[in-house]
């Protein structure tokens, strides 16, 4: 416990000072009494009573004293608290392959409903971001609790061409919480790394998670499997969420008719190397399962709680209860 102004718990010597005032105030009282009454009515003048009558009224109204005096350095705990430290990535795929009507009524409307599930499911305090992926990544919405900026970009979601899984994780990973700075391995990047770039200790980082919607097959940009190991090693879970039809269909497509392939295999594989979970085909209650596990990571966190306003209400109840104790056990006030 802290306080923000310690030099104020001096006051609390006030309060031993008024009980011993109040002690000998009735011992002079007492004295008084004795040496002028006769001592045939003494008893009328002093009135022995119940003393828990006496004195509980008074000894509560002592004791909010002390909680104002108490109150008055300004106290602030420092609980633990449960904190939901959940975020998440809903990572698209933005590929022509998704336009297929094999998923009525698209596989991509179909990964937009998975989407919008999630953000209605999931608690509150889950950030969740947003990014689309095809020949290669764009975070579009970095994680927030507010969810009409992500339901916004996800309705102005345009289909583009390749599939690209290395891209989509290694931006994925960059926009979680913590790893802005993450630096992805040579055969990940575009350009050379920089030579001033810093480690991060993975034990620092909170829990992350991209929600990874595809039909399943990457045919564009680096190796997904060493994107995945970059992922695992910030601490990254990948859930993947397959969408279309086993062995591939044909479809019309943009007018014509033409043979979308799909396949689960990798996505699997990815999840799998992050310790994540993959799910086809996407059954609701399945699903549900997956959003509880991706909306909640409990972790306990100190917090400052301040006491002033607290102590000061407490003090103020005793205030009342004392005080109405007294008015119908003696007709006064302490």
């Amino acid at each position: 416990m802290t306080f923000g102004f310690p030099a104020l718990l001096w006051l609390l010597l006030l309060l031993p000072l008024a009980v011993w005032a109040l002690v000998a105030s009735g011992r002079r009282r007492e004295k008084r009494a004795q040496t002028y009454a006769d001592p045939h009515l003494l008893g009328s003048v002093l009135r022995a009573g119940n003393p828990r009558r006496a004195w509980l009224p008074l000894g509560l109204q002592l004791g909010a004293l002390g909680l104002l005096l108490f109150g008055a350095a300004q106290p602030v705990a420092k609980p633990s608290l449960p904190v939901n430290k959940a975020s998440v990535i809903i990572a698209l795929d933005a590929s022509r392959s998704m336009l297929a009507d094999d998923v009525k009524p698209t596989r991509l409307e179909a990964a937009r409903e998975v989407a919008r599930q999630f953000l209605d499911l999931a608690p509150a305090s889950t950030r969740i971001g947003f990014l689309t992926f095809s020949d290669n990544a764009s975070v579009l919405v970095r994680p927030t609790t507010d969810r009409q900026a992500v339901l916004d970009a996800l309705n102005r979601v345009k289909p583009a061409q390749a599939t690209s899984f290395a891209g989509a994780m290694v931006s994925g990973v960059r926009a979680l919480p913590g790893r802005e700075k993450a630096v992805p391995p040579r055969e990940l990047l575009e350009l050379p790394p920089q030579p001033n770039a810093t480690p991060i200790d993975p034990q620092t980082l909170p829990p992350g998670a991209i929600l990874l919607l595809s039909d399943g097959i990457s045919n564009r940009g680096a190796n997904p499997l060493i994107a995945a190991r970059f992922a695992s090693d910030h601490k990254v879970k990948l859930y993947a969420v397959a969408l279309g039809t086993e062995g591939g269909a044909v479809s019309r497509v943009e007018g014509q008719l033409v043979f979308v392939p799909f396949d689960t295999r990798e996505m699997s594989r990815l999840a799998q190397l992050t310790d994540g979970e993959f799910l086809f085909p996407p059954d609701p209650e399945k699903l549900r399962g997956l959003y509880r596990d991706l909306g909640t990571a409990i972790r306990w966190e100190p917090s400052e709680l301040g006491l002033g306003g607290p102590l000061a209400g407490l003090a103020a109840l005793l205030l009342v209860l004392g005080g109405g104790l007294a008015l119908a056990w003696q007709r006064r006030v302490p």
